[in-house]
């Protein structure tokens, strides 16, 4: 589904811009754009390039800048970008007037897509931090062609830190706010590995570099250790913001904002079918509340699962052996997961099911039960049909024409557990959207363990997720 709606409401591309004047009026898009037969013209948001001249091509129409986007590096998608700005400015009216808003972009990137757009559009002062030379340097290429010098310096951050390097040289300025968009993950096998193969592929192209979208320790740590460091520069900004990509890390940060008492607001930024998250906090005495939250009201509101563990008999309790467990029934329904964030005595996981395994498991029990008593030896996932027709044949003297009816849901069912014991969709061609995908969270408190999930997506919907909770209480012992 579509999230123009809930775009920030002062945000230019509510309202998709039109491609048809685009094309006439710069020849660069023309060549990337299509026609169809009804006369609408569109590009192929899939091919890198055509987004490149798209993404210049509205900088100039709409902001008279010329930005120079190079081929190797992250091309930033307007919409998301302007959301970002106009929420800032929603968060500066916390503040009162100003004479002059100074504001910093850790990790500008090659387009210095922020800065230009603070500074063409609302005067404000920035100051650009970057990491990677190239792009330090294209930016600033940027910035000169656009004559910008005055609203606009970058700095080459050459430290191990985020923000504390900009006060070295005893900066006696305050600034206003950051602003920050974290690459997102921890190396290049994860970035690979990041989206399923049995996912849908993305709508838009792939672009951006490993400087862009890996750092150690992935998104979660970046945003911790700016949210460290702003305790020691808490004097110098009044409000520190960030973008996060992945809504289980903002609810760990907002975790770590509570633990320490720090007041904070978030809001969504939706654009196309892609919606980011935007984190504030602030050690001033600011009122966050009266801020309006641009959320997609559309999505009900996420509750989680929470239910106890109890303890098994013979089995130390233990924060080890409750996860030992709890992976054991996880493989045995065949899910994948991957650990997000691991503390002492929590730990919180992506859980992924690509096909129901955990439905009928006592007709499937039944099933196992009547082969063994049979003679059968226990079915291969190839050996279906021989399967069945060895229990068809076993129970010929039964002409019950009910028994006949069970006997193929039987045989039916039994297909679709061989199908899932090979990993495979139960309907496979039809859809290659997860059944559940969802979030668990283990913790051991106190001798007490606990498992909280919340759904996330799936063809299952919630019912799935209840499903998978119903099999691993019924298998905790």
């Amino acid at each position: 589904m579509a999230l123009n709606k809930f775009m920030h409401p002062r945000n230019i591309y509510k309202n998709p811009p039109d491609f048809r004047e685009l094309a006439k009026k710069y020849e660069e898009f023309s060549k990337v754009a299509k026609t169809d037969v009804s006369g609408k013209v569109s590009i192929d948001f899939k091919n890198p390039h055509a987004l490149r001249i798209l993404t210049k091509c509205l900088l100039k129409s709409d902001f008279n800048l010329d930005v120079k986007i190079p081929e190797d590096r992250l091309v930033p998608t307007l919409p998301l970008r302007l959301n970002y700005i106009l929420w800032i400015e929603d968060l500066l009216s916390c503040i009162g007037p100003c004479d002059f808003v100074r504001g910093i972009d850790i990790g500008t990137g090659a387009c210095a897509i922020y800065p230009l757009l603070a500074a063409v559009k609302n005067k404000w002062l920035m100051v650009g931090t970057e990491t990677d030379g190239e792009s330090y340097n294209n930016a600033i290429e940027n910035v000169t062609n656009n004559k910008l010098e005055n609203l606009i310096e970058l700095r080459k951050n050459s430290t191990n830190t985020t923000i504390e390097h900009l006060f070295d040289d005893d900066n006696s300025l305050i600034y206003q706010f950051t602003m920050c968009n974290p690459p997102f993950y921890t190396n290049i096998q994860e970035l690979w590995e990041s989206r399923s193969p049995a996912r849908p592929p993305p709508k838009n192209g792939f672009t951006g570099s490993p400087q862009e979208l890996i750092t150690e320790g992935g998104e979660l740590q970046f945003c911790r250790q700016i949210i460290e460091e702003s305790k020691k520069v808490k004097d110098k900004i009044l409000i520190f913001t960030t973008m996060v990509g992945h809504k289980y890390n903002l609810k760990e940060l907002i975790i770590d904002l509570k633990a320490e008492g720090i007041k904070h607001a978030t809001t969504e930024f939706c654009q196309g079918r892609i919606t980011r998250w935007g984190l504030a906090w602030t050690f001033q005495d600011y009122d966050f509340s009266k801020i309006e939250l641009h959320i997609d009201k559309s999505k009900k509101k996420s509750s989680t699962i929470v239910f106890s563990l109890p303890e098994i008999e013979g089995v130390e309790n233990s924060f080890d052996n409750i996860y030992t467990k709890t992976k054991e029934i996880l493989q045995n329904l065949h899910l994948t997961y991957k650990i997000i964030t691991k503390r002492n005595n929590e730990i919180v996981l992506d859980i992924m099911a690509m096909s129901n395994t955990w439905s009928n498991q006592r007709r499937k029990r039944r099933l196992m039960k009547r082969m063994c008593e049979t003679g059968a030896k226990k079915p291969k996932a190839n050996d279906v049909s021989a399967l069945a027709a060895h229990i068809e044949s076993s129970q010929s003297a039964t002409t019950n024409n009910e028994k006949r009816k069970d006997k193929l849901q039987e045989k039916i069912e039994l297909n679709n557990t061989s199908e899932e014991s090979k990993g495979e969709l139960s309907n496979p061609g039809t859809t290659n959207e997860p059944v559940v995908h969802s979030i668990m969270k283990i913790q051991y408190k106190s001798r007490d363990s606990f498992i909280e999930m919340e759904f996330i997506s799936g063809s299952a919907g919630k019912e799935g997720l209840h499903q998978i909770i119903q099999y691993i209480k019924n298998n905790w012992k």
